[in-house]
C-alpha cells in the first residue's frame, strides 16, 4: 500500500479526534484518572466521539479497581501476589506486535479492528462477573463504557469486516473454578484495556504529529510564494 494511501487512512481514522491533542480535563500532569461517575463523564465538554482516550482511562482504572477487589475477596491475598497465579489463568484475547498497535508495524485500521474484536468478547463476559456479586454499579458502569468505546471505534474503521474473537463458553463448577474464571477475565481485561489505552494515545500524537508537519510546510510554501 503506497505511503499516500497509508496517511488517507489514518486520517480517516483520526481527523475527528483533534481535541485529544489538549490535555484531558480532569486528568494530572502525570496522566493518572481522576474520580468521576458516569454523570460526570456525559457532561464534560466536547462531542461524545472526542472521549476516547478519555474512556479507556477510565475504563482501565475501573477493571483495575475490581480486579483488585475480587482477588482480595475471593482468593484473600494482597493484589500484589497475582503473580502466583499466572498458571491458573485462562487465556483471553490480548494486543500482540502483529496487531498493528505499535510504532514499528504500525496500523491504524488493523489495530482498531483488533481492540474492537477484543472487546466485544470482553463484553460478554462482563456478564459473568457481574454474577459474582461484586460492586453491581461499577460493573454496570463498565459495561455501559465499553460499549460506548465499542461504539466509537466502530465509527472508525473502514468497510474490512471485523474478524470477531470465537467467544469460548467459560468453565463452569466449583467455586474455586467461579473464582479463577472470574480472576480470569478480570486480570486479562486489566491488561487489554492498558494496552488500547497506550495504542488509542499513539494513534492521536501521530496525528498531532502530522498537523504539525501540515502547518510548517504550509507556511514555507507560503513565504516562498511571497518572495517570488
Amino acid at each position: 500500500m503506497s505511503s499516500m494511501k497509508n496517511l488517507q487512512l489514518v486520517l480517516a481514522v483520526l481527523l475527528p479526534l483533534t481535541a485529544l491533542s489538549d490535555p484531558l480535563p480532569g486528568y494530572s500532569a502525570a496522566g493518572d484518572p481522576p474520580e468521576i461517575s458516569g454523570e460526570e463523564l456525559q457532561d464534560s465538554a466536547g462531542p461524545f466521539e472526542h472521549k476516547w482516550l478519555f474512556i479507556a482511562r477510565i475504563l482501565h482504572r475501573d477493571i483495575m479497581k475490581l480486579r483488585d477487589e475480587q482477588f482480595q475477596r475471593d482468593f484473600g491475598e494482597p493484589s500484589a501476589n497475582m503473580t502466583n497465579y499466572a498458571s491458573v489463568r485462562i487465556k483471553m484475547p490480548l494486543i500482540h506486535p502483529s496487531d498493528g498497535c505499535y510504532s514499528k508495524n504500525f496500523s491504524a485500521q488493523r489495530c482498531l479492528r483488533r481492540i474492537y474484536a477484543g472487546l466485544n468478547t470482553y463484553r460478554e463476559y462482563l456478564s459473568k462477573v457481574e454474577r459474582e456479586n461484586l460492586t453491581a454499579a461499577q460493573v454496570t458502569d463498565i459495561k455501559l463504557r465499553t460499549t460506548s468505546l465499542l461504539n466509537i471505534i466502530k465509527e472508525k474503521v473502514d468497510d474490512t469486516p471485523i474478524q470477531p474473537h470465537p467467544i469460548s463458553k467459560l468453565p463452569d463448577g466449583s467455586a474455586w473454578t467461579q473464582r479463577t474464571v472470574t480472576h480470569s477475565i478480570l486480570y486479562n481485561l486489566e491488561v487489554f484495556l492498558k494496552e488500547t489505552t497506550r495504542a488509542i494515545n499513539f494513534i492521536n500524537k501521530k496525528l498531532g504529529n502530522h498537523i504539525k508537519k501540515e502547518i510548517k510546510e504550509s507556511k514555507w510554501s507560503s513565504e516562498k510564494h511571497s518572495h517570488e
